[in-house]
């Protein structure tokens, strides 16, 4: 661990660090949410017999995993961009 016990209180009181924290959270969430969708679509894909239908879940879950991806990037240089 880096930093002294108050190094540690300053950046969990500080004004940046708490935004930066609650943005990963929401975005935590919300990726979680849309991986449950993504689930559901891919449940939904397996049991649908009409093509039609089959091709608009596709498009739908090929959606899904784009934004995700793109969410989990942005995520991932939140966690680097973090303050010390």
């Amino acid at each position: 661990m880096s930093g002294t016990l108050q190094d540690k209180l300053r950046k969990f009181l500080s004004k940046d660090s708490r935004r930066q924290i609650e943005k990963q959270d929401k975005l935590r969430k919300l990726l979680n949410k849309m991986r449950k969708k993504q689930k559901k679509l891919e449940q939904e894909l397996a049991e649908e017999a009409d093509a039609e239908l089959q091709a608009e879940l596709r498009k739908d879950i090929r959606i899904l995993k784009e934004q995700r991806r793109k969410g989990l990037e942005h995520l991932q240089s939140l966690r680097e961009r973090a303050p010390e």
